[in-house]
């Protein structure tokens, strides 16, 4: 019996490894909405680390056990922002590049490593005051195994957080936030 139990395991566990092999380790995916309001505001919004907890999944509304902090720039390349939290975990992220009103890169480690992401926020006049803003995120899985099967279901997971922050990045520069 328990010979089948522990053999059960190790099949298990050997399963995934082998559906690893066979899983790619590049992933990604983007999300879009349109923004009634100044491109400059739009971007000066996004590239202000400060901002995301008003926005973004990084945040106690989000997380309420969850911890922030900054380097020594909160905007424009090189500005950082750490974070440890129940729900959100351990990670930090970091502006890589900017074109200012158009582009802000920004690279993102989570869980020690094991995943680590490149956010690239487009934003792209439609007319002069709107503009669409795309969240575009890619990455690959430091492992294989379990975290290359996680990587395929962060579109999903991560997706719908990345929705509910454009929505509210959309009402915040807008300003219909209360």
């Amino acid at each position: 019996m328990v010979g089948t139990i522990l053999l059960s395991i190790a099949g298990f566990f050997a399963l995934i490894i082998i559906i690893g092999l066979f899983i790619p380790s590049k992933y990604s995916f983007s999300r879009t909405t349109t923004i009634d309001a100044d491109k400059r505001k739009v971007f000066n919004t996004i590239d202000d680390l400060t901002t995301w907890k008003q926005w973004s999944a990084w945040s106690p509304e989000k997380d309420h056990r969850i911890a922030i902090s900054y380097g020594d720039k909160t905007s424009g390349a090189g500005a950082q922002m750490f974070w440890k939290g129940g729900t959100m975990g351990k990670g930090e992220m970091q502006i890589t590049t900017t074109d200012p009103y158009q582009t802000i890169n920004l690279n993102a480690i989570f869980n020690k490593g094991v995943f680590k992401m490149e956010f690239t926020f487009k934003i792209e006049s439609i007319n002069e005051k709107s503009v669409d803003v795309s969240w575009i995120v890619t990455g690959k899985t430091k492992r294989g195994g379990f975290a290359k099967l996680l990587g395929r279901f962060l579109p999903k997971m991560m997706g719908k957080d990345m929705e509910t922050a454009l929505k509210i990045l959309k009402h915040l520069c807008e300003g219909n936030l209360a």
